[in-house]
C-alpha cells in the first residue's frame, strides 16, 4: 500500500511540474510572438531562473547572439504572470552594456537596438531581487538599412 501511495504522489508531482513548466514555455512564447508585431522573427529564448539549494539569489542566464550591422533589432520580453517582478534583459558588447529593458526605474517591453558592427553579443536575463521565475524573449528584425544610411 505504501508503494502505491508513494508512486501516486510521485506521478502527481511530476505531472504538476511538467504542466507548470509547459505553461511557462508555450503560452509565454505565443504571447511574445504576438507582441513582436510585424517585425521579422529571428530567435526566441526561454528564461527559467531557479534558485540553487545553497544560494539565496538566482543569478542570471546568458546567451550569445550574432547580430549583423545595419540592422535594427527588437528584443521583446514577456514575463510569466506569477513572477514576483519583471525580468531584466541586457545586451552586452564585451563588458559594455548597450541596451536594457530596465532604464530610469521602468521596464520597457520591447527595446530596439541598431547594430553598427557584425559580431557576437551577449544577452543576459535576471531579476533585480534575485527571485525565481520564468519569461520568454524574442529577437526580431525591425529594419535593414542600406549602405551609407547610418
Amino acid at each position: 500500500m505504501k508503494k502505491v501511495l508513494l508512486g501516486l504522489i510521485l506521478v502527481l508531482s511530476i505531472s504538476s511540474f511538467s504542466a507548470s513548466a509547459q505553461q511557462c514555455d508555450e503560452s509565454l512564447k505565443k504571447q511574445a510572438l504576438k507582441e513582436m508585431g510585424d517585425s521579422q522573427y529571428i530567435k526566441d529564448f526561454s528564461i527559467d531562473l531557479r534558485k540553487a539549494k545553497k544560494d539565496m539569489k538566482t543569478g542570471f542566464v546568458k546567451f550569445s547572439v550574432i547580430l549583423h550591422s545595419r540592422n535594427q533589432y527588437r528584443f521583446t520580453v514577456v514575463n510569466h504572470p506569477g513572477n514576483p517582478e519583471e525580468v531584466v534583459m541586457q545586451l552586452f558588447d564585451g563588458d559594455r552594456m548597450l541596451i536594457s529593458n530596465f532604464e530610469g526605474g521602468k521596464i520597457t517591453k520591447a527595446p530596439d537596438f541598431v547594430c553598427r558592427t557584425t559580431k557576437v553579443y551577449h544577452l543576459t536575463f535576471s531579476f533585480r531581487s534575485g527571485e525565481e521565475g520564468c519569461a520568454e524573449a524574442v529577437i526580431s528584425l525591425v529594419k535593414q538599412y542600406a549602405e551609407g544610411e547610418l
